[in-house]
């Protein structure tokens, strides 16, 4: 499989008891297949234009679990090594919500297909 770029994955992995936090699990990928991105569309339309379709194959991320995934996750283009405690701290980057996950793991390129807005 063909990759162009490496991803962030901010996994929501639950809620610290004691402050009311969110608590998120960073994981990086360096091989990843990216394509989509913010802004509008004559051919998709405004709401199609802002989605991003995102493919991680087993055989070059020898760490990736289908588990490190849910629906309402985070994930941003390039390598981040910040961790955070609320959404809200990666104002100042460019991310999107994870709103499918497909365990693609048949065929010639087993891998991870993620659709976020």
């Amino acid at each position: 499989m063909i990759t162009n770029s490496s991803i962030t994955i901010y996994h929501k992995s639950g809620l610290d008891v004691v402050t009311r936090n969110e608590l998120w699990t960073r994981y990086n990928y360096d091989n990843a297949w990216f394509f989509g991105g913010k802004g509008a569309s004559i051919d998709k339309g405004y709401d199609n234009a802002n989605d991003v379709q995102i493919r991680i194959p087993f055989d070059l991320n020898p760490n990736l679990d289908i588990s490190n995934f849910s629906i309402g996750d985070i994930v941003i283009q390039g390598t981040l090594t910040i961790d955070i405690e609320a959404q809200q701290d990666l104002d100042n980057y460019l991310f999107y919500n994870i709103t499918t996950i497909k365990n693609n793991n048949f065929g010639n390129n087993p891998h991870i297909h993620i659709g976020g807005k």
